[in-house]
């Protein structure tokens, strides 16, 4: 049976709405939070960020699932852009991961003007490992790219790694756009 994507204009919709299609198409499977995205280019789900070191107040894209249609990222993500400037002011900010280990370089956040912001695991991977989820099986080092929506004066701070030798010795970080520095 082949899970099949309903166009709901658009709009903001339950998670649970686009379960199937996520667990068919998704490398990840389904979401378990936050609200989705539906439209004709397909689905994204946004939820409240993860990460300890993260604002409430932000937002974490947990999965986006394309259909193919040239050019659909860029054009979905610039609806959903509009959308959460619009209905969302309490929203400043927009992270996400991108997973190398499975051929995910960051090509798409690039194309739709998301800015790579690394973190200390990405510079200077953990002697441990990465952590893992389940036993002896250690995660990937991920990309965290950072989509700015309004002015924020936590964000350049937060996004800085937490490592005084990597800052020392020059290594990329995020940098403000210019629009908000």
């Amino acid at each position: 049976m082949t899970a099949t994507l309903a166009v709901f204009d658009a709009r903001t919709l339950p998670v649970a709405s686009v379960a199937a299609f996520l667990d068919e198409r998704h490398y990840l499977g389904r979401a378990h939070r936050g609200f989705a995205w539906s439209d004709e280019y397909g689905v994204a789900v946004l939820a409240s960020p993860t990460s300890r070191h993260l604002p409430t107040d932000w937002l974490e894209l947990t999965r986006w699932c394309l259909l193919g249609v040239e050019n659909g990222g860029s054009r979905q993500w610039s609806r959903i852009a509009r959308f959460l400037l619009a209905e969302r002011p309490d929203v400043t900010t927009v992270v996400s991961y991108s997973d190398p280990s499975v051929g995910h370089t960051g090509a798409l956040y690039r194309a739709c003007n998301w800015l790579w912001a690394p973190t200390w695991h990405r510079l200077r991977p953990p002697p441990t490992g990465n952590g893992s989820w389940r036993d002896g099986v250690t995660q990937s080092v991920k990309d965290r790219w950072v989509y700015p929506l309004r002015r924020d004066e936590r964000r350049a701070r937060i996004l800085i790694p937490n490592d005084r030798t990597l800052l020392a010795a020059g290594c990329p970080r995020y940098v403000e756009p210019r629009r908000f520095a």
